[in-house]
């Protein structure tokens, strides 16, 4: 065998804000992804924020509840554009992709500075639209506004 590794003994586990959110939509995959990356590294340097999803990207944006019990969020079919003209799409013209990225933080405004970071560092060439998932209150208690957010 070759190498270490350090297994922690104790893991600490606190209250914090889970589920900001934002959503890209640009005009080709690679745009998207770009922007996506963008958005990442510009959460990355924030203190007290995380992006968990491998990458800091979903593939999609997500809505609440599923086919399947017990999962309580699944992909949001109204932001996949090989969907289009079989379910009522959120895409405006000319977003052919979108990628969602979750933000978790220590608190509301670690939160919305990292959301509004990403915003700032995702707009750019070929992004139609930059949204976020609204879900009324189902997956959480906290509520973000883009428009306050980058105002």
């Amino acid at each position: 065998m070759d190498g270490e590794f350090l297994i922690e003994s104790m893991v600490h586990v606190e209250k914090g804000v889970g589920g900001g959110n934002i959503i890209l939509q640009a005009a080709t995959q690679l745009e998207a992804l770009d922007a996506a990356r963008r958005a990442v590294s510009a959460i990355e340097k924030l203190p007290g924020v995380i992006t968990p999803f491998p990458g800091g990207v979903a593939r999609s944006g997500s809505k609440v509840g599923s086919r399947y019990k017990g999962l309580k969020a699944s992909t949001a079919d109204a932001y996949c554009p090989s969907l289009r003209g079989r379910v009522e799409t959120k895409l405006p013209e000319g977003a052919n992709a979108a990628y969602e990225i979750v933000i978790d933080g220590v608190d509301e405004p670690s939160v919305a500075a990292a959301m509004s970071a990403g915003i700032r560092a995702a707009a750019g060439e070929g992004v139609v639209a930059i949204t976020a998932g609204n879900y009324g209150g189902k997956l959480g208690k906290f509520h973000f506004h883009l428009r306050q957010l980058v105002g």
